[in-house]
């Protein structure tokens, strides 16, 4: 039997096809608090009939710090919506392609006849240890002979990453959590499977999340609705409202427990418009019904009454819990310019209560940031140079299901290099914060089906595949929710930040930029792989000599 046995970058995503060119990498580094990942590609060149039972054994002083998961592929049905893309894909028609990483323990693998396969090699020292080190990795046959090693040596660095110093949110849908995993809402499975995945979140460099004190009112045709996903308890006797704050104190010490340190209060008003209010439930004289939705003009005296009892009730508890300067509010998701006054009315609304500084929204035109809609706009990264042209201090950015051409984004079809690059803009451009829709939207369009990410990675045809989702629901057979390759490139993205910031501190922000000069805007940097994987280890050497 002839094998290849070979270990590459994290940004090689590996076919189950045939193989195709890739650059060996066999060493690194990395700082001593973050995640290094490699992967270990295994090829049988030759057709057998039966195929072949094989096993790992890890050799190193690492071992206790890391992990291994097989690459799994999933359907990719649609790669990109069809119109304006650019050719830095890696496929634009429907195939299978490399996303969840499914944890590896010490069981049998298959390497395909006359194919390969592929495991990701996740090194997460938690700030324990420092110091160069060789990780090998041996292969067995099913007779116990070995057919392959490979060694990768791993310089960690005795230097720490600074916290995230930007807000990095991706919209967080407790409702799917429910209807997937098949519990009640709110109800302790509920909570126990949110904080599983809150672990997911927080490990992945996620500090802002977006909390439900009622359901949100995002991606949900006119005139339907999302399963009650709402934390606040609301009682209306005799025309007075009063409010129940457990379910939210729940949730708020589980994101205390997994180091989430920014709450994103959901959506006060409808989507693409402000027209309508969120759903809102409540036990009015007795009865539980829906007291608000989208039979409710959004600025109606009755919902304007209800934010006027509702809004200090809630910063009266955000302030005793000590975080309420740790919370960012929104009006309504991505309005335009059609929408500017009904925008700046609903905004009136809670800016009676609430300073304009918390409030933030997604949005792609820059006119309608300085009408003073918005002081905190979230400019979609295909929209934001006029942004950065007019220096705007307190600018953020977005990507979702728009943004196929040119700029950064993290689409299953696309190479890894665009979703790594995105650290390195957010650095030089001094970007305020980073928000993305889809962290676990298991749901179709408009939220009409539950939908299974391991089969469906597309929403029913409608985004292009993994813009909805970076996490797979958990297995039974798995101890945690199922990560995608992708989440791991995001968080680098993030660590190549922090680690520019710490340049920074030890050097200069002048230093670190020079580092940056190929990226020329948002839309125009290096195309490769490589190029991230370098620049990462000269900023490493850099640190290294500044300490």
């Amino acid at each position: 039997m002839q094998y290849t046995f070979k270990t590459v970058s994290s940004l090689e995503k590996v076919f189950p096809g045939a193989l195709k060119p890739m650059t060996e990498v066999t060493s690194g580094t990395m700082l001593k608090n973050e995640i290094h990942s490699f992967q270990l590609v295994m090829t049988l060149e030759e057709e057998n009939l039966y195929a072949s039972k094989y096993t790992m054994e890890l050799v190193s002083e690492l071992s206790p710090y890391i992990k291994i998961y097989q690459v799994g592929n999933v359907p990719v049905d649609m790669p990109v919506n069809k119109g304006t893309n650019d050719d830095d894909f890696l496929f634009q028609e429907p195939g299978i392609a490399p996303d969840p990483l499914y944890r590896y323990t010490k069981g049998e693998f298959v390497i395909p006849n006359g194919g390969n396969c592929c495991y990701w090699i996740s090194v997460e020292p938690e700030g324990k240890i420092a110091g160069t080190y060789p990780i090998e990795i041996r292969v067995f046959d099913d007779e116990k002979n070995q057919v392959g090693q490979v060694r990768y040596d791993l310089e960690i660095i005795d230097a720490e990453l600074p916290k995230l110093s930007i807000y990095n949110t991706n919209w967080f849908h407790g409702d799917c959590i429910g209807t997937h995993h098949g519990v009640k809402i709110l109800s302790d499975a509920w909570f126990d499977l949110v904080d599983a995945y809150m672990a997911v979140y927080a490990k992945f460099g996620l500090n802002l999340i977006l909390t439900p004190v009622f359901t949100p009112p995002l991606d949900t045709n006119i005139g339907e609705e999302r399963p009650t996903t709402q934390l606040v308890e609301v009682t209306c006797t005799n025309g007075q409202y009063s409010f129940g704050f457990d379910n939210l104190k729940r949730w708020i010490d589980l994101t205390r427990k997994n180091g989430i340190e920014f709450l994103e209060i959901s959506h006060l008003f409808t989507q693409w418009g402000a027209k309508h209010c969120p759903k809102i439930m409540a036990t009015v004289d007795g009865e539980y019904k829906r007291i608000f939705g989208w039979d409710t003009d959004a600025v109606s005296p009755e919902y304007e009454a209800f934010l006027d009892a509702f809004l200090p009730a809630l910063i009266q508890f955000l302030t005793a819990e000590g975080i309420m300067d740790k919370c960012l509010f929104h009006v309504s998701d991505e309005p335009s310019e059609e929408h500017r006054e009904q925008y700046a009315a609903c905004k009136a609304l809670l800016t009676k209560h609430l300073d304009e500084n918390c409030l933030i929204d997604a949005l792609s035109k820059y006119e309608f940031y300085t009408s003073g809609a918005v002081k905190n706009p979230v400019a979609a990264n295909n929209h934001i140079q006029p942004f950065l042209d007019n220096n705007v201090e307190t600018l953020w950015t977005y990507y979702c299901c728009a943004q196929r051409e040119d700029v950064a984004n993290r689409f299953i079809a696309m190479p890894s290099h665009r979703n790594r690059v995105l650290g390195a803009q957010l650095y030089k451009y001094n970007i305020k914060g980073f928000l993305q829709w889809g962290f676990n939207f298991w749901y179709s369009v408009r939220s009409q089906r539950a939908i299974n990410p391991y089969t469906d990675t597309a929403s029913d045809y409608t985004f292009p595949a993994g813009d909805a989702f970076v996490v797979y629901p958990k297995l039974p057979w798995q101890e945690e929710p199922v990560y995608s390759l992708r989440l791991f490139v995001y968080n680098e993205a993030f660590q190549d930040f922090r680690a520019l910031k710490l340049l920074e501190s030890l050097t200069s922000r002048e230093e670190a930029l020079s580092l940056l000069t190929e990226l020329e805007n948002f839309d125009k940097y290096p195309r490769n792989g490589e190029f991230y994987i370098q620049l990462r280890e000269t900023i490493n050497q850099k640190i290294k000599a500044a300490l």
